[in-house]
């Protein structure tokens, strides 16, 4: 595991590299690249929604299309105890996976971390039974598929349900910006680098 202190190391570098593409954040074609997820916490109490039925004492995950533009995502604590989330900058490690042409899972998107100790200043108590609200964005395009969420939490992974959707078959490529990203981790191996950005592990 990568120690907090490096990504503090490289927080400049990042912000420095990000200025030197003198590329506009905003100009980002998200229907056709694939890019960082930026989901956001819109509620930390949501009312009770009706969740898949599961005896499993676990993280439950449930999402569904709000909208054309946005998915909503329901985060459930169905253990037997409490937990401390520890959101960066108001989101949680989450990112999108589609089924490819061979209905294989693959990331179309990537965690983007942020390297500022002030981006995890927040704790919440994320008590049990409690459900925590999401928005994340919702791509559209060509090809047809079904979605899902995949969430990293104290090293544990988790799975939504699956959502028929559909987007561009390119948002399954790694785009310029994955790879901009990837230069920030140099000397760690490109596994390593992938197992972070796709929240396979924490870095």
């Amino acid at each position: 595991m990568v120690k907090r202190n490096f990504l503090k190391n490289i927080n400049i570098l990042l912000f420095i590299g990000i200025l030197l593409m003198n590329v506009n954040i905003s100009a980002q074609n998200y229907a056709n690249e694939m890019f960082m997820n930026e989901n956001e916490i819109v509620n930390i109490d949501a009312s009770k929604i009706e969740f898949p039925k599961s005896n499993k004492k676990s993280i439950l995950i449930y999402a569904e299309q709000k909208n054309d533009t946005i998915f909503s995502i329901f985060i459930k604590n169905n253990l037997n105890e409490n937990l401390i989330l520890v959101p960066q900058d108001n989101s949680l490690y989450l990112i999108q996976e589609a089924l490819d042409e061979k209905k294989t899972w693959k990331p179309i998107e990537f965690f983007g971390y942020s390297t500022c100790g002030n981006s995890y200043d927040r704790k919440l108590d994320f008590k049990e039974n409690q459900i925590v609200e999401l928005s994340s964005k919702k791509y559209n395009g060509n090809f047809n598929t079904k979605i899902r969420f995949k969430l990293l939490l104290n090293n544990k992974i988790y799975y939504s349900n699956e959502i028929n959707s559909n987007i561009n078959n390119s948002k399954f490529k790694k785009s310029d910006w994955f790879f901009k990203f990837s230069d920030i981790y140099k000397g760690q191996s490109k596994k390593e680098i992938e197992n972070w950005l796709f929240l396979n592990k924490s870095p």
